[in-house]
């Protein structure tokens, strides 16, 4: 018996779905990172409050399991449910992509800020500037010149 017969005879002959499961795993990736960001903030505000995950089934109206899943970061939420979330604990959930990207969002701005649009092609020129505080979850437009 040659090699290649001894390995050939050790391989099983059963399909496998590996790679099945690694691309649904590679698809998976980005929201599981995004829940798993979730997941920090809420038990971060969990440690600030002082409540337990029971405390916060209770407010939210579901069962401790359930809490228990989300802060693991692997539940897919709702956007109702991060809507909870955020409206109970009093944190800016979906600013997650802001908070991730604050130099990339200023350096926007200021080009934005930077250029002038005119209104109706008329020679009249306003410039606007976003200005936003991650931290207050405040989001304005104001009027420059």
């Amino acid at each position: 018996m040659t090699n290649r017969e001894k390995f050939l005879n050790l391989v099983s002959q059963e399909e496998t779905q590996s790679i099945e499961r690694n691309r649904a795993r590679i698809k998976d990736r980005i929201w599981l990172r995004e829940s798993q960001e979730i997941a920090m903030k809420i038990l971060d505000k969990l440690d600030v409050l002082n409540w337990t995950q029971k405390d916060l089934a209770e407010k939210m109206g579901v069962s401790p399991q359930y809490i228990n899943k989300v802060v693991k970061g692997k539940e897919n939420l709702s956007l109702e449910t991060i809507a909870k979330f955020q409206q109970i604990l009093e944190i800016p959930i979906l600013a997650s992509y802001y908070e991730a990207n604050t130099e990339k969002m200023e350096a926007y701005i200021m080009e934005v800020a930077s250029s002038s649009f005119s209104n109706d092609y008329t020679e009249t020129t306003e410039i606007y500037q976003l200005s936003f505080e991650v931290n207050t979850d405040s989001y304005t437009y104001s009027k420059v010149g």
